[in-house]
């Protein structure tokens, strides 16, 4: 694949005033040194800026001050000239020239000089994961470490007999050749292989890929495309599409061709007769422009709608920022399902097709609410990324009942998943009745390094024996003082200054507070003028954007972007983390320290990439997480090879070696864990979307889950029959289910419930089971296999909330309580019922409530909202036992833990900042966030709880206040821009400032305008924003025409 570099848009200089410069040792300009420069001035073509409001007077000048290298050498020779941007449509176009640093004398130098005696023992435990200081460690005791199993003995083994032991994860780097396989031919497979060892079979999860080759594969593929009538509705000769498209790709991906197995896997039998298909490719491989065409061919060849599920927030919306000018250009609608966005079920468009970009969660909703209307056939294609997730606890079987239920539709929908690391892809192509498509395909090369000691171990995947795959590259010495040596005995600032600044670097942690540590101990140890000199200016306009957009500028970040190093975890809020990757992305800020999220959830490449140590939180890490988190480095434009970087103890090198030989991670169905609630939810939606409603429909379904196919092989054997009828019974017995008025006669087995004798009297009439397959004997129901069932009202509400069904009978607890003495003088009593929803059995979901805090606000809240306080038990004896206790306890945790959070909703309903709640309260922003977004979901699930039971009729609308004045957190004047993506509260306020007060004044202004109007705006951003108030105005411009259309067929009407 070519990417053509092109320049980048160019943004117009602005003269804005940093707020302040805080650059850590540096000293302040000389009063009167700077000069203003013209604002009538043009950056130079060849500068990437990350921002348009650069100040052009030199920031940091007189004698003292570090001044700043001439924008031609600052941009890292032309760092960015492509308008390819990953955030927005996949791999980023960048020169392939690499230029390795390699650390003069001098600087080896300054390593001695540093002075790290402000080093804490508390802040080094921290940074070394909580553990003691590192042990020996170097390359001998980590060999003799290795698991005795990958020891060979004979070092004339063939290849072939190596790979018992090498991971295939191994191979995947050095092998090209196509792998394809039909749903039909893996069926068969797997059972003739089903009795051999492990070990040894030739499953595709364990395949050798050399010796597996398909060479067949052209002529099966010419004898099919022989034989297939190709129906496929072409309108271009760009794979069906028009050639607009070709031309779009080119200006936003920097794209102008295919690579070879992209153009292979786009002309597969299985896209041809739209059969479902799996693609396996290690990350970075490309895997996203393939799902985007089929989506493309979908919308405006077959004229069908598609849904594509991401699995995180974050992605969706750069997706639909990044489908958004495709849209524009070929006539075609983007929603985003995230969250509190996305009606459901959508409003039929008849003249655009629509592209569902949604979440797990959302996506499942969606689709439902599309079954329940009798509309699923709008649905034409399911693209689901990171397939592999089906295998995580809670959203894995959220993602596994989606697919079920579109497989058990029929309703001709095509799915296709892709992954970069699944271990069972026979399994996963059962379940999807879908063929197999892998290729070990990286665009560059990725160098894995394993770092013991001072030792560079380069891992070889062509050797045989231990000796040569672990290869000893180099050994490390960056001439450390003792201070420096104490502090990073892991070379880390030394490995990092090798490719920073020049290049960008990501460092994987093990936990959030990791992270900041380690990105602080980096600033302190990198060689400071380096660092400090390199995109100076925009580093501070960076960090002025942050103040301005964010909130106050973190402590941490505060002290260390001044060297172009941050953090990015989930304690960040969305807009922080935009903000650092796009400066990422731009080489403003070229290191970045981060958990393991970003390696599934951020599509940033690097040229290094460090792994701080192998654990995950505590855990351990897996090989999928590892291949991860490596698969960063050498992305595609970002030169001729990456390198990766994990650096191990001597306490873990046993594990890391079990890791490393280890099969790829297999996805496991977790319908059945934490007492089948996965598997309760699947049978609640199934009988509500009246997809089954009697035993067998039910088995039937069941039978083709993922479940079904592994109940063989899971780890305690699951009879999934019997599964399904003590969870029928457990319905039965709290009245979740109840009997159909009229149910077939039926000789069937039948099963017993324990069912209320009154009621099963009832309806089954005095127990002889006349007409009904249904008796009722000594107090016991007894249901045949067609006996049909339907949702009691309770059950129907759990379903329409999407929980289980003990979860809505404990908030109907709460509810039914809260309704005899509800407080409506303040939002407390609502947001209280609100936390509940999502409480644990502790409420301390998130966070904890802090004693301290809870009393301090506590004693300052007015009489409305104490009132909920005296209601809920909490008196002034208790409040004076938590001043001198300083700790939550004893009964009432659960209700203290749950009344500190109602806090801090209420602040935010009363429009406070996201940053002083969060400072106020003790807690991180990003978390403050999440707490939001899920009080948020709360709301709305709690309204259509209600719906369907009447005695809480009086709920709803004030749950709908609730939902929509926290789904806004804003004005009323300020509602409509917060429609758009991209648009929070205060680039709210800066819109309406400027005159953009609706939706049609920002799509019928140009992106450059808005840059010029809006402080802090990025030209990406703008465009974001422009292209999604324009595809808003489209939307509304459907269903004005289809509304016109339906009044002019009514005047038309003759009366005969």
């Amino acid at each position: 694949m070519s990417r053509t570099p092109k320049n980048a848009e160019l943004t117009p200089l602005r003269s804005v005033h940093a707020k302040r410069v805080c650059m850590e040792r540096v000293q302040p300009a000389a009063n009167g040194a700077s000069a203003s420069a013209s604002e009538s001035l043009l950056w130079p073509e060849n500068d990437a800026s990350f921002f348009s409001h650069v100040k052009l007077e030199e920031m940091f000048s007189g004698q003292d001050a570090v001044v700043s290298a001439p924008f031609s050498s600052q941009t890292s020779s032309n760092f960015q000239q492509s308008d390819s941007d990953d955030s927005l449509f996949g791999d980023f176009a960048l020169p392939s020239t690499i230029v390795e640093h390699k650390p003069n004398p001098e600087e080896q130098q300054r390593f001695k000089a540093i002075n790290m005696t402000d080093v804490s023992n508390a802040e080094l435990e921290e940074i070394f994961h909580g553990a003691d200081f590192p042990d020996v460690q170097n390359t001998q005791i980590f060999l003799d470490a290795m698991p005795q199993s990958t020891k060979i003995k004979d070092e004339s083994i063939s290849m072939s007999m190596s790979t018992s032991f090498i991971s295939k994860s191994i191979l995947e780097g050095i092998v090209h050749g196509s792998q394809y396989e039909t749903f039909e031919t893996l069926k068969n497979r797997s059972s003739m292989i089903q009795s051999q060892n492990d070990s040894a079979g030739h499953e595709l999860d364990q395949f050798d890929w050399q010796t597996q080759a398909f060479a067949e594969f052209e002529g099966i593929k010419q004898k099919e495309e022989q034989e297939q009538d190709d129906s496929f509705p072409s309108k271009g000769d760009f794979y069906g599409l028009p050639d607009k498209v070709k031309q779009l790709i080119f200006e936003h991906k920097g794209i102008n061709c295919l690579y070879d197995w992209q153009n292979e896997c786009l002309n597969l039998p299985a896209i041809r007769q739209r059969k479902n298909l799996i693609y396996a490719l290690p990350t970075s491989g490309g895997k996203t422009l393939v799902a985007e065409i089929l989506m493309l061919r979908e919308l405006l060849c077959r004229e069908r709608n598609v849904l594509f599920i991401l699995p995180y927030v974050s992605i969706v919306q750069e997706k639909v920022s990044a489908m958004s000018p495709f849209a524009i250009a070929m006539d075609f609608i983007v929603d985003e399902y995230t969250a509190g966005k996305g009606k459901c079920p959508p409003q039929p468009q008849r003249r655009r097709r629509s592209l569902f970009i949604a979440s797990i969660e959302k996506g499942a909703v969606l689709m439902d609410s599309l079954i329940e209307v009798e509309r699923p056939h709008e649905i034409g294609l399911v693209v689901v990324d990171e397939l592999h997730l089906i295998g995580e606890r809670g959203r894995g079987a959220t993602l596994e009942a989606f697919l079920t239920k579109v497989m058990f539709l029929n309703a001709n929908i095509q799915i296709v998943g892709m992954s970069a690391t699944i271990g069972n892809l026979n399994e996963i192509s059962a379940f999807l009745n879908a063929d197999v498509y892998t290729r070990g395909f990286r665009p560059v090369e990725l160098k894995e390094y394993i770092k013991c000691g001072k030792d560079i171990l380069e891992i070889n995947s062509a050797g045989q024996t231990l000796e040569e795959i672990f290869v000893l590259k180099r050994s490390v010495n960056y001439n450390y003082s003792a201070a420096v040596e104490r502090a990073d005995p892991d070379h880390l600032a030394g490995l990092v200054s090798e490719c920073a600044p020049e290049k960008c670097c990501l460092v994987f942690c093990p936990t959030r507070k990791n992270c900041e540590n380690v990105a602080l101990l980096l600033s302190r140890i990198v060689p400071k003028q380096k660092f400090l000199e390199h995109r100076q200016s925009e580093k501070v306009d960076l960090m002025n954007a942050l103040d301005a957009m964010c909130g106050v500028l973190s402590a941490v970040l505060a002290k260390t972007l001044p060297y172009g190093i941050a953090y990015h975890h989930s304690g960040l809020t969305t807009d922080e983390r935009k903000y650092i990757e796009t400066a990422y992305r731009f080489g403003v800020i070229t290191v970045i320290c981060c958990t393991s999220t970003l390696a599934a959830g951020v599509n940033l490449p690097a040229k290094r990439v460090i792994i701080r140590a192998p654990y995950v939180g505590q855990d351990f890490m897996t090989l999928c997480k590892y291949k991860q988190m490596v698969g960063r480095a050498g992305r595609a434009g970002f030169g001729e090879a990456g390198e990766s970087f994990l650096i191990t103890q001597s306490k873990d090198n046993l594990q890391v070696g079990e890791m490393l030989f280890s099969p790829m991670d297999k996805a496991l169905s977790s319908l059945d864990q934490l007492e089948a609630v996965g598997l309760q939810s699947l049978i609640l939606s199934v009988i509500g979307l009246n997809l089954a409603d009697c035993r067998r429909d039910l088995n039937r379904l069941v039978n083709s889950t993922l479940l079904s196919v592994q109940a063989g092989s899971l780890q305690v054997a699951v009879d999934v029959d019997d599964l399904v009828l003590r969870i029928l019974r457990d319905m039965f017995k709290n009245k979740v289910l109840q009997l159909c008025d009229r149910t077939p006669n039926s000789s069937d087995m039948t099963m017993t419930t324990t069912q209320d004798v009154n009621q099963s009297s009832r309806l089954s009439g005095s127990g002889s089971g006349s007409g009904s397959g249904s008796t009722i004997s000594r107090g016991r129901l007894l249901i045949g296999q067609s006996t049909r069932f339907q949702l009691s009202s309770i059950g129907r509400a759990a379903y329409k909330a999407g929980i289980d069904y003990k979860r809505a009978f404990a908030m109907h607890r709460e509810l039914k309580d809260a309704q005899q003495q509800l407080i409506l003088t303040s939002y407390a009593h609502l947001l209280y019922l609100v936390v509940c929803f999502n409480s644990n059995e502790r409420g301390d979901e998130l966070f904890p409530a802090d004693a301290n805090v809870l009393f301090r606000e506590y004693t300052s809240q007015p009489p409305q909202t104490l009132a909920l306080f005296q209601q809920l038990g909490f008196t002034e004896a208790l409040a004076a036992r938590l001043a001198k206790t300083q700790s939550v306890q004893g009964p009432l945790a659960l209700k203290l833990n749950r009344l500190y959070k109602v806090l801090i909703l209420n602040d935010i309903m009363d429009l406070l900042s996201l940053p002083s709640v969060a400072n106020k309260y003790n807690i991180e922003r990003g978390t403050l966030q999440q707490l939001v977004s899920l009080a948020t979901s709360a709301a709305s699930a709690i309204v259509r709880l209600c719906e369907q039971i009447d005695e809480f009729w009086c709920y709803k609308p004030l749950f709908e206040r609730i939902h929509h004045k926290m789904d806004r957190c804003g004005t009323r004047e300020l509602e409509a821009l917060l429609e758009l993506p991209a648009v929070k509260i205060n680039r709210a306020k800066q819109l309406y400032a400027k005159g953009f007060r609706t939706v049609e004044d920002v799509a019928k202004t140009r992106p450059m305008e808005l840059v010029k109007a809006v402080e802090f705006m990025p030209l990406k951003v703008a465009i974001e924003i422009v292209s999604a108030a324009k595809i808003i105005l489209m939307k509304k411009l459907d269903h004005l025409e289809e509304a016109t259309e339906a009044l002019k067929n009514c005047l038309c009407i003759k009366d005969e």
